[in-house]
């Protein structure tokens, strides 16, 4: 298994699924394939405002999530972006993804009521100061050859 940046097909994919418009001239994605080159799952950023950046995913697969991904994905926005923090919507019927991203260290900073035609749309943010992803000690990232 890898991890690919920017493919925009995987990016396509991404926001197909949670769903979501995708715009691949203003997006970044991270996403996790098997060795076949099977989407396992990834996450666009979007909206960035030098101070905050969204964060959307979607799983495909098992395992996609691994130590090395998490950090990459965290580390890019609070390291190379220098967000202050990451954001991102939930609908409020989406128990299972809510609970996930607050496993993850997510909190609820804002809810706007009806947002969804099935409920409110929960706004989560995680600063910088409350990020623990930060501190996994990655593997040594090395570029596929075949990656784009």
């Amino acid at each position: 298994m890898r991890i690919v940046i920017n493919n925009m097909e995987h990016g396509a994919l991404i926001a197909a699924a949670i769903p979501r418009p995708f715009d691949p001239n203003n997006s970044v994605v991270f996403s996790r394939v098997t060795s076949e080159g099977n989407l396992l799952g990834g996450v666009i950023y979007d909206d960035y405002t030098r101070g905050c950046i969204f964060m959307h995913q979607a799983s495909f697969g098992r395992n996609w999530l691994t130590g090395n991904m998490i950090w990459m994905v965290f580390d890019y926005p609070f390291n190379n972006l220098k967000v202050n923090k990451v954001a991102g919507v939930v609908n409020s019927r989406n128990h299972e993804l809510l609970a996930f991203n607050q496993r993850l260290g997510f909190k609820e900073e804002a809810r706007i009521k009806d947002a969804y035609a099935d409920g409110d749309m929960i706004i989560l943010t995680m600063e910088r100061s409350e990020c623990r992803w930060l501190n996994i000690k990655p593997k040594v990232y090395q570029k596929d050859p075949t990656d784009e």
